[in-house]
């Protein structure tokens, strides 16, 4: 049995873990190296997309594998490319995917759709949601519409390219196995055991792995400090009864002390709203429905209503009845519906149709339908109107609605998110200060709970699993866990592991 990394280590994100036992292959994650694409890409600069592939392999940003991926893409580069799978089918079964952030599943809509994914039923549903509001086949995780074709034109007999609703009964289902947690389920000679563990986005799962050589336990991303940490603790006991080969274990605050807690970062909230007179505004992590629930529960305790944004609003309702995702009441949180467009949105002088349109870019018709249909919706008016009931969510990219909410003295603006870890992170973090100064808010408040394991937590897990081998996955510093561990495998991208 063997063990490629083509992700996944000495970065953080980008997990693409090949198991390879037999006959049976299996990838753990497929996901999106933010570290190596920033090296090469930036917001202006994008892989051609005709060549992504292509350019992806070429940079190590997929696996150079040969019947992986999508044959509509590849046939259009070259009628014989050598990534095909030259007639041997596809190189691998399946995807067990931990969870739905872009650093684990980034890349699978570039696989060919006969290689299934299996995961929880809230990453499913994620996924799909991360579909439905988006375009381009870059984000067709859950079907896939043919790319690069002509079709004919109703009034004449030229060919056009093909819409998707040109090629809507071609559409492509890639198939997604719910995989029953706890219990087994077998891929060729692997067993696989799911277990929802806790993070900061909801539906994920660590995995537990039965193959010919022995136990191989995932942890995917995971933490004991938040609303779900009696899951984590579940899934560290059924390891402490297995007889664990290789731990692949994150490590993303391996060089950290412990932090917050969702329940401490909560009474943190209330002792801040209680102390502004008129606008409190948050920026943290928007599909994370942990913090959605401790900002509204916070909010809510201080006689105060937390808004989401349009997105945000769809997102929870796409999530509605998943016993996994830690959901806010619909009573505690409202919309906030800003101004874009014409900023014609209420004016009666505009009939509905025009009103509509302020929104059409700017969101899909099934979020505008919803949120117009279904929820209570504020304007910035009625924020800027009544500063003290609202706790308003403001990200990076809504800091410009600031002029409509017009922050009167004693607001302040709450960062819940991680500090920024590059220059990129810095930069847009100096502008988000300076739109601060500019309305007078002061300096962000920190106030955020991390949504994986510090070191000491590692290394008690590490402890009470007590496996043969560990492999550090997903941090930067993998050597921290030879503190931890006598036999620590510290393995390079690309790097392989025979067990």
């Amino acid at each position: 049995m063997e063990l490629s990394f083509f992700g996944g280590v000495g970065e953080i994100g980008g997990n693409k873990i090949l198991l390879q036992d037999g006959k049976t292959w299996v990838f753990l994650d497929f996901g999106l190296s933010f570290s190596q694409l920033g090296s090469y890409y930036d917001a202006y600069l994008h892989a051609r997309g005709f060549a992504a592939i292509d350019e992806y392999v070429s940079l190590g940003l997929l696996p150079n594998v040969s019947g992986l991926y999508r044959e509509d893409l590849l046939s259009h580069v070259s009628p014989s490319h050598p990534l095909m799978d030259g007639g041997h089918g596809r190189a691998a079964e399946a995807v067990i995917v931990s969870h739905a952030h872009l650093d684990h599943v980034g890349m699978i809509p570039y696989l060919r759709p006969d290689i299934h994914l299996m995961g929880s039923e809230t990453t499913h549903r994620i996924l799909s949601y991360l579909q439905d509001t988006s375009d381009g086949y870059n984000s067709e995780f859950c079907y896939w519409y043919p790319s690069f074709k002509l079709v004919p034109m109703k009034r004449s007999r030229d060919l056009k390219r093909a819409s998707r609703s040109d090629v809507e009964n071609e559409r492509v289902e890639r198939k997604y196995v719910t995989l029953p947690r706890g219990n087994a389920q077998r891929i060729g000679s692997v067993e696989v055991l799911a277990y929802e563990v806790d993070h900061s986005l909801p539906g994920a799962n660590a995995y537990i792995l039965r193959t010919s050589s022995g136990t191989i336990a995932y942890t995917g991303d995971m933490r004991f400090h938040g609303y779900s940490s009696h899951a984590t603790n579940e899934f560290v006991r059924a390891l402490e009864n297995d007889k664990v080969k290789v731990l692949l274990c994150e490590g993303t605050r391996a060089p950290e002390d412990s932090g917050f807690s969702e329940e401490s970062l909560k009474d943190r909230l209330i002792a801040v709203i209680e102390d502004r007179k008129n606008l409190v505004l948050a920026n943290y992590p928007a599909r994370d429905t942990s913090r959605i629930l401790t900002i509204s529960s916070a909010a809510k305790a201080c006689g105060r209503k937390l808004l989401v944004n349009p997105m945000q609003a769809y997102y929870l309702h796409h999530l509605a009845g998943c016993s996994d995702a830690s959901l806010p009441s619909k009573n505690d949180i409202q919309v906030l519906l800003p101004r874009r467009g014409w900023g014609i949105w209420g004016n009666p002088s505009y009939d509905p149709k025009n009103q509509r349109e302020d929104y059409s870019r700017s969101y899909p018709d099934e979020v505008l339908d919803y949120i117009l249909e279904k929820c209570v919706l504020v304007t910035p008016k009625e924020v800027a109107n009544a500063q003290d009931q609202f706790v308003v969510t403001c990200s990076f990219y809504e800091l410009n609605m600031l002029h409509d909410l017009k922050p009167m003295q004693g607001s302040c603006y709450v960062w819940s998110l991680s500090e920024p870890f590059d220059d990129e992170g810095v930069i847009e973090y100096d502008r988000v200060k300076n739109w601060l100064d500019h309305f007078g808010l002061g300096e962000p408040v920190p106030m955020h709970c991390s949504g994986h394991m510090c070191g000491k937590e590692i290394e008690q897990l590490i402890d009470r699993v007590n496996p043969e081998v560990v492999v550090p996955i997903h941090t930067q510093q993998p050597d921290l866990f030879k503190k931890w561990h006598k036999n620590v495998k510290v393995l390079q991208r690309n790097g392989v592991l025979q067990v």
